[in-house]
């Protein structure tokens, strides 16, 4: 079946997005030393931390709700750009990338095949 490679090529392309993000963040708040870019650093580096090192055990008082606490941090992330961002500059894009990814990543990639199938 194609969706066991449909998942790793996705959370490949996920992390990969969120490393980029991650990077011109932080180029974004040391050399252009603009606030907006806290937004993505939180947004990007949240996935990123706890696929190095989990701090998220992905348990919630809702069943559907998959790791609340990475959830969190993206989603202040992401309000943290939306109140702060001037226009569609960069900032905005990558962070709405990471965003849509992780929506992805997290309920689409991670469910069960045997879900899958019904």
């Amino acid at each position: 079946m194609v969706v066991g490679p449909m998942k790793k090529l996705f959370s490949l392309f996920f992390y990969t997005w969120s490393t980029v993000a991650f990077l011109a963040a932080l180029a974004g708040l040391f050399v252009a030393r603009d606030i907006v870019w806290l937004g993505v650093l939180l947004s990007s580096g949240a996935p990123l931390l706890n696929r190095i090192r989990p701090y998220d055990n992905g348990y919630s008082i809702n069943r559907k709700l998959r790791q609340p606490l990475v959830s969190l941090f993206v989603m202040s992330g992401v309000a943290w750009v939306l109140l702060t961002v001037p226009g569609g500059v960069w900032s905005l894009w990558l962070v709405l990338g990471v965003l849509g990814g992780f929506l992805l990543n997290t309920y689409w990639a991670s469910v069960d095949n045997n879900e899958l199938r019904g």
